[in-house]
């Protein structure tokens, strides 16, 4: 005996992909520094700020302070590394 894969009786060839919400969402075609820049100008409409004019928190830091926390990871990295080397070596 053989399942009866039909829906509502159509066959396979009868019924259409329905896809999601954004396949039926009528978009111009664009590419993407297209929508970037449509993106962009409807932010800076509705009234937000746009994340291209901010910046990081380690931007903000006196230049002293950035090299000691990036040359701080540095060695923290460096570090776990050799540790990890000299327990496999152990």
């Amino acid at each position: 005996m053989t399942a009866n894969n039909h829906r509502n009786g159509e066959t396979a060839s009868d019924r259409r992909d329905q896809g999601t919400v954004l396949d039926r969402m009528q978009m111009p075609p664009m590419s993407g520094d297209e929508a970037l820049r449509w993106f962009h100008k409807e932010c800076e409409a509705s009234g937000l700020k746009s994340q291209i004019d901010e910046t990081t928190e380690l931007a903000k830091l006196h230049p002293v302070v950035r090299f000691a926390v990036v040359a701080g990871t540095f060695i923290l990295i460096v570090g776990v590394l050799l540790g990890v080397l000299y327990l496999i070596g152990a």
